[in-house]
């Protein structure tokens, strides 16, 4: 599909750290995907440099997303400049198109937009994205509400990646986050979230009407990138699940 992305947490952790990243390109490829998300947490000794990893996606023409764990702002509200240059490297010898991050502390009055623009500016050509993160401080609708909103005043290029399972970690309310941040989301992480005796679990999407992950999904435009973070096992069903989303689409549009 022509915008599904499938990011390689998806897989078992520790089949992408013995065999790397590198070794699932082609699976993801002819599942029909559109592209890849490259995690920097799961690069091991087993990958090759990424300007050679950037040559394995090229070969079967997938876009590629660069996901890093950072906080985009530091505890003391600063711009984490120097982990961005280091990510903004590593995405342009990978060829990534976009770069995810989270939020971190961003404070209204105290981060300055204007570091970051100045920042963005010097790497034209990759997209920013800030996701809604697990934590507390990142995963906090005011929060994310209050950077995106500062950020379109200072005309700031960053886009939001929804995560619409992560906002049940975060203990906020799923349904008032897409009505508050639609305007800045250009890209869907697809995950569905169960209590299981009081802690909530990743598990695969399933196919049903009732499930959240359809019912968000859904109240973005059919267009809108996604991607498949959850455990997808065996591996082999990534074809079976990018499916699955094409025939939600095609429902909700038929509608």
């Amino acid at each position: 599909m022509q915008n599904v992305i499938v990011p390689i947490n998806a897989f078992d952790r520790f089949e992408v750290l013995k065999k790397g990243q590198v070794s699932f390109i082609k699976l993801i490829a002819e599942s029909g995907a559109f592209g890849i998300e490259i995690r920097r947490e799961l690069l091991s000794e087993q990958d090759p440099r990424l300007n050679r990893i950037r040559q394995e996606i090229e070969q079967y023409q997938l876009f590629t997303v660069y996901s890093a764990p950072i906080e985009l702002w530091k505890k003391d509200h600063g711009l984490n400049e120097k982990e961005l240059n280091e990510i903004f490297q590593e995405g342009k010898e990978l060829g990534a198109k976009w770069i995810k991050v989270s939020l971190g502390h961003f404070q209204k009055g105290k981060s300055n937009l204007n570091e970051l623009n100045t920042f963005l500016y010097q790497h034209q050509g990759i997209q920013l994205f800030v996701e809604n993160d697990q934590t507390l401080h990142g995963g906090n609708i005011n929060q994310l509400t209050s950077f995106f909103e500062s950020a379109s005043e200072q005309d700031t290029p960053v886009q939001m990646t929804f995560d619409v399972g992560n906002w049940y970690y975060s203990g906020q309310d799923v349904d008032d986050a897409v009505s508050t941040l639609v305007p800045y989301v250009h890209y869907l992480h697809l995950k569905q979230v169960e209590d299981d005796n009081g802690e909530f679990i990743t598990v695969p999407l399933k196919k049903d009407g009732s499930h959240s992950w359809e019912k968000v999904m859904n109240r973005f435009p059919a267009e809108m990138m996604r991607a498949l973070e959850f455990p997808i096992e065996p591996k082999e069903k990534t074809k079976e699940f990018i499916q699955m989303i094409s025939e939600s689409e095609a429902l909700s549009c038929n509608n």
